[in-house]
């Protein structure tokens, strides 16, 4: 054997050396990542009501991204600012609405008809005005 196929083994060795290293890593970090879920799924299975939790599981299927970010945020509210009453599917429902940056909608359905609130009560101001008129 020479100086080089020598060589060539301490190579392979050390190259073999990291790959199980980055393995062990890997596995670790696995493991981290399945314990944290699972303590995720037990705050949220205390702390949100069963449609709210129902509620959650459509919207994270639906959109991955704002049920993550809403999931994130019930989380930080429950541990970081101490909420511990239950989460109701309005409360998770307003979260989302306030995720995606959209404002309260009612909607009315008249005569076949889909309006929102806001526009229905503005008109039923402007004829109350004009009759009083």
């Amino acid at each position: 054997m020479t100086d080089d196929d020598t060589e060539l083994a301490m190579i392979r060795r050390k190259k073999m050396a990291e790959i199980v290293a980055r393995e062990k890593q890997a596995q670790a970090q696995k493991e981290k990542q399945a314990k944290s879920n699972v303590e995720r799924e037990k705050l949220l299975t205390r702390f949100l009501a069963p449609d709210a939790l129902k509620y959650l599981a459509n919207v994270k299927e639906k959109e991955p991204g704002v049920g993550r970010r809403l999931e994130d945020t019930i989380l930080y509210l429950i541990v970081y600012r101490g909420i511990r009453e239950m989460f109701s599917q309005l409360d998770v429902m307003y979260i989302e609405r306030q995720i995606k940056g959209e404002g309260p909608k009612i909607r009315i359905q008249r005569d076949g008809e889909t309006s929102d609130f806001g526009e229905y009560v503005k008109e039923a101001i402007k004829e109350s005005n004009s009759k009083t008129e």
